[in-house]
């Protein structure tokens, strides 16, 4: 873990702390609301009386009082207001924070096993067989120059970079699509077509993805098949999720895992 990442996690606690008093102050000036509340409500009764009788000095010094009074309790409930806007504001800054910390430690898996690959000998490359999984237009096509390209394809539903077998690129320019942005697009099929991508991809067809790809957001799993050397998604084929009961999984938690590997083999597997 980054020390910014350790950082952003000290930021959250402060930040809980923060809460927790601002809340407990909120508290206090609701309690102190009730107070001059009931106080509110004698001097009511006691102008009520004393408005009957002739004793008119008396009657302004309670009529002063029982202003004071209420002025302190609108202030008190403006005081109250700005508190819990200003605890409404932290709570927000700390999901930010929280959510930003995913983020980063996301990206640190991903340069951890990029650093990996890079440590392997050259000579270890990986030997070609025959893909298992369709690679997904949008995998090609993930650079933002071929957003309007994948729009298209995601009209005429088209789902695999297999089905632009007999696709009429050419069709594209004449609809009124940028010629550059057209030629980009087939280029790119014609490069994957005859097998010029990176070994990334090629890893992914054999493989597919690996495990801290698509269970980013689940690293005690990602951390435990790790631990028994499943790096990749293809090795949970036949893995029997029932053993994660004994690695403090609840059920809940382990029929979302089942089924996140159902859904990606069913849109990506062969």
């Amino acid at each position: 873990m980054s020390l910014f990442g350790i950082k952003e996690k000290e930021k959250i606690s402060e930040l809980n702390i923060l809460i927790d008093n601002l809340q407990n102050e909120i508290i206090k000036i609701k309690a102190r609301e009730g107070e001059l509340a009931i106080v509110i409500q004698e001097k009511d009764v006691e102008i009520e009386k004393i408005s009957k009788s002739p004793h008119d000095r008396q009657f302004e010094k309670i009529t002063l009082e029982f202003d004071k009074v209420k002025t302190e309790n609108i202030d008190l409930k403006r005081l109250n207001g700005n508190l819990k806007l200003e605890n409404t504001k932290l709570i927000a800054e700390n999901y930010e924070t929280a959510k930003k910390i995913i983020e980063i430690e996301k990206a640190v898996d991903e340069l951890r096993e990029e650093n990996e690959i890079l440590k392997q000998p050259k000579e270890s490359k990986m030997i070609r067989e025959k893909s298992k999984y369709r690679v997904l237009i949008t995998d090609l096509y993930s650079a933002r120059k071929h957003d309007e390209f994948k729009k298209i394809c995601e009209n005429l539903g088209l789902i695999y970079v297999s089905e632009l077998e007999n696709f009429n690129f050419e069709k594209l320019v004449e609809d009124g699509i940028s010629k550059t942005k057209v030629n980009n697009a087939e280029n790119e099929y014609i490069k994957f077509k005859h097998g010029e991508f990176s070994s990334e991809v090629e890893e992914y067809l054999v493989y597919g993805h690996r495990i801290s790809k698509v269970f980013f957001r689940y690293r005690s799993f990602v951390s435990y098949l790790m631990e028994i050397g499943i790096k990749y998604l293809c090795q949970l084929e036949n893995f029997d999720f029932e053993v994660l009961k004994g690695e403090n999984f609840t059920p809940v938690q382990i029929k979302k895992l089942k089924e996140k590997v159902e859904e990606y083999n069913e849109l990506r597997k062969k």
